[in-house]
């Protein structure tokens, strides 16, 4: 039978509406509110008589028997309320006070629990696409725009957009998707693993929003919804615990979707900070749960874009069993002024089992795993996979994009194309370098450009020489590169160079050799002051012939052994360099008689639960919530090798990044070390402090700010460092400041060296603000004000700047 609906208007004594007035019907515990304009809907599935109970703040409640007939779908009735005895004007001022959507928000929140635990394991299908377009703005003429790439011979040749010299622009690269299906499975509360079983892109994916489940979970019903992959800070739930202290609410409308009835509630931040968001909540009535929602992230606290928008979409499924079974992430960044990065990342969800017995041990600390046949889905897979088919400007973009691959992956447009690109040119000769590839082979071979031949060092000054590198990618995932350079003094007359090999041999256990050789002047604090680093007197003279091995024992636990031996000898009488820094330059080097010194290093770090994921041909790490513990033992050697020296060293550190929610972000190390051994102990191989370098801020988890000594230690030594970025969590409560975007950052460090009984602490607090260097690229620039005491000085301050680039790949920050 049809369901029977009474629909009509409830009004004041003088015919006006009445908005957000309720109505119950005793019979079916249920009920509704009226609209803004003061109309209700109710839905019945039997015919009969109900009792309605009609109220408002200001009206008397009034009963009303109302009888639904069987054979009428639709019956129209309006009610009339009078005015409570009480003065109308007052209660009207209260009411305003309160929006009818809080109390809606308070149901949702005392019945969220329920919605959080009702599923403690589930299976589902997920359709995953991301695409992003670079929306130029209309010019008056068409202009045929160059690209131009160097290349970099630390990168993979053969990668998307790698290895590029020019190329013309064509409205293909204009458009980069990816399409993906995974089984998705969850167990309650965090347990989650995803198995991509088809992936294809088009394009580059580097301004894709392409999240893992622990990325895209998004889940409201928590107080906090972590948002790391995205921005610096998460977000506060508009449904959480204390949503009444960061928002404000207004009952926009009141909807009746497959005869629910459906709130939709403005979500307005009470002050715009890093960790609120705005926009819209739509509410069912009666089971008090998300039915959809549409929030915008705030600009400031975003990491590479400048807008992202989220829609939630949910479905009931079974016994008021709501799912949320299609998301969309709506993203942008502006490149310039005339053109805008646009992207849209959609999942769908389907085929939900809900209980689904998963067997012992099959949630780990492996998160995703990618099928090699994965990459291997036809165009008639994913016509018949996509939930939603593709719109009429991608079906187009697609299809040509499919037909240009095609074309690009014969093996005659390879051949054109790598002639093409071994031609030699002049101003790859002068300024952009001279690549040969073979991609029969994935190998190539690079030489630096003749502006790269002219280099400077310290200690000799200006030297000539070419750089080269090679590089071969193998089919599976291993990888071997080499590149060197020699370097002729104009003024002494002498070579230095170098030359290094790097062998990842397997891509699953991150397993690498590394062997390097050459003659080099050495820094004898590689990590000093800059002004120290301009002094040529810190500086040796030495060969070298370097070996290590670094692999994963098991998730997480990594060792790396190596040895490099060392023929040091004095710059004492060596003509150095006066054109430039003549006033650091007044120390005479340091004399010594030439020694070789083999020294072995072994070391052990683990960090437990590291999250990962797997491709066919490599392994990829997530990061852990818990700390890494790492095991440093350094061993110099009598000897071996003729090495005259005798010494053991070691050293322990923890360091850890803690996301303390809207508080922001912790970083910390703590780091001890002791030689055990120092009968033949040369002043090179000595621990050595960084001194700290006037105004410039350095990195504050491994140097301090206002150490005006560069300090030795052979006993033991403890040092520690701790920075917190507030991400907000402060400048939020100023009313203009925030409009800035300003960040403030608090920390302090300390350390102690017993053999010179020295204490050294410091504090620091500052500000920082992140600018744009490019669409994906962001610099930050940080005041600081340092205050720092030692047993040996008086307490002392000053001021700092710093600057640092966030990595893309990491999607985070140096510290």
């Amino acid at each position: 039978m049809l369901g029977q609906t009474v629909s009509g208007y409830v009004l004041d004594s003088e015919n006006q509406p009445i908005p957000f007035a309720n109505i119950f019907v005793k019979e079916t515990q249920a009920g509704t509110s009226t609209d803004i304009e003061g109309k209700y809907f109710l839905s019945f599935q039997d015919g009969g008589e109900y009792e309605f109970v009609i109220s408002s703040i200001g009206y008397k409640t009034k009963t009303v028997s109302v009888f639904v007939a069987d054979d009428n779908l639709e019956t129209n009735l309006n009610f009339a309320l009078e005015s409570s005895s009480t003065e109308l004007n007052e209660i009207v001022v209260k009411a305003g006070k309160k929006d009818p959507a809080y109390e809606i928000i308070q149901k949702v929140i005392d019945n969220k629990k329920k919605y959080q635990s009702q599923i403690k394991t589930w299976r589902s299908q997920v359709y995953l696409r991301a695409t992003e377009i670079l929306d130029k703005k209309k010019k008056e003429a068409p202009v045929v725009e160059e690209e131009e790439e160097t290349v970099s011979p630390m990168d993979d040749p053969f990668e998307d957009k790698k290895g590029k010299k020019k190329k013309k622009s064509s409205p293909l690269d204009n458009l980069a998707m990816v399409e993906m299906q995974l089984t998705l499975n969850y167990s309650n509360p965090n347990k989650y693993k995803e198995e991509r079983t088809a992936f294809k892109k088009f394009g580059s994916q580097a301004g894709l929003f392409i999240p893992t489940f622990g990325e895209s979970s998004f889940d409201f019903y928590d107080n906090m919804v972590d948002t790391r992959a995205i921005a610096d800070a998460p977000i506060i739930s508009p449904i959480s615990r204390t949503a009444i202290l960061s928002y404000k609410y207004k009952l926009e409308e009141i909807l009746t979707e497959d005869k629910v009835t459906v709130y939709k509630i403005k979500v307005i931040p009470r002050k715009s900070g890093f960790s609120t968001c705005k926009g819209y909540l739509y509410i069912n009535d009666g089971t008090w749960n998300i039915n959809r929602l549409d929030l915008n992230f705030t600009k400031g606290a975003l990491k590479f874009y400048d807008d992202f928008q989220i829609k939630q979409s949910y479905q009931n499924i079974q016994d008021s069993l709501w799912i949320p079974f299609k998301q969309e992430f709506i993203y942008q960044t502006k490149k310039g002024r005339k053109a805008t990065f646009k992207g849209n990342t959609y999942l769908y969800y389907s085929d939900f089992e809900k209980d689904y017995p998963f067997p012992e041990n099959f949630f780990g600390q492996e998160v995703s795993i990618t099928t090699k046949e994965a990459y291997e889905k036809d165009t008639t897979f994913w016509k018949e996979t996509r939930p939603e088919p593709l719109t009429a400007d991608q079906e187009i973009i697609v299809y040509k994009i499919d037909s240009v691959q095609t074309l690009h992956n014969s093996i005659p447009y390879k051949d054109s194309i790598e002639n093409e690109f071994n031609k030699i040119k002049v101003d790859e000769i002068l300024y952009l370098g001279v690549g040969k590839r073979n991609h029969r082979k994935k190998q190539s071979i690079f030489v630096g450009p003749v502006a790269s031949f002219l280099s400077f060092d310290i200690v000799s000054g200006f030297r000539i020489g070419p750089f080269l590198s090679y590089f071969r990618r193998f089919e599976n995932g291993k990888m071997f590169r080499v590149f060197g350079n020699t370097q002729y003094s104009l003024n002494n007359k002498d070579a230095n160079g170098s030359l290094s090999s790097f062998f990842r041999y397997n891509p699953h256990k991150l397993a690498d050799v590394n062997i390097g050789l050459g003659r080099q002047f050495q820094s004898i604090n590689p990590y000093d002051a800059f002004l120290n680093q301009l002094n040529a007197a810190n500086y040796i003279l030495h060969y070298y012939y370097h070996l290590d091995h670094k692999f994963e024992i098991i998730n997480g636990l990594y060792l790396t052994v190596g040895g490099t031996l060392h023929d040091r000898q004095s710059l004492s009488g060596y003509p150095m360099q006066d054109v430039l820094f003549d006033d650091l330059n007044s120390d005479d080097p340091i004399e010594f008689n030439p020694y070789k010194a083999f020294i072995s290093e072994t070391k052990l770090s683990f960090t437990p639960r590291q999250r990962f994921m797997t491709e066919p041909n490599r392994k990829i790490v997530l990061g852990s919530k818990f700390p890494t513990f790492s095991l440093l033992y350094r061993k110099g050697w009598d000897g071996i090798l003729s090495s005259s020296i005798d010494f053991d060293y070691f050293e322990a550190e923890i360091k850890q990044k803690m996301i303390l929610g809207f508080l922001g972000n912790m970083n910390y190390t703590i780091t001890a070390g002791q030689f055990v051994n120092t009968k033949d102990l040369r002043f090179v191989d000595l621990k050595r402090f960084r001194q700290s370098d006037p105004y410039l801020f350095s990195n504050p988890l491994k140097s301090f700010q206002l150490l005006d000594t560069a300090l030795v230690a052979r006993d033991p030594f403890v040092e520690a460092h701790v920075i917190h970025h507030f991400n907000g969590a402060l400048m939020n409560n100023v009313p203009l400041i925030k409009k800035l975007r300003i960040r403030t950052v608090a920390g302090a460090g300390a350390m102690w060296v017993q053999e010179s009984n020295f204490r050294h602490a410091e504090i620091m607090a500052g500000i920082e603000r992140a600018f744009k260097l490019g669409p994906r690229r962001r610099l930050k620039i940080g005041f600081y004000g340092v205050l720092a005491e030692s047993n040996y000085t008086k307490p002392k301050t000053d001021w700092k700047i710093s600057f640092d680039i966030i990595d893309t790949w990491k999607k985070d920050w140096s510290y």
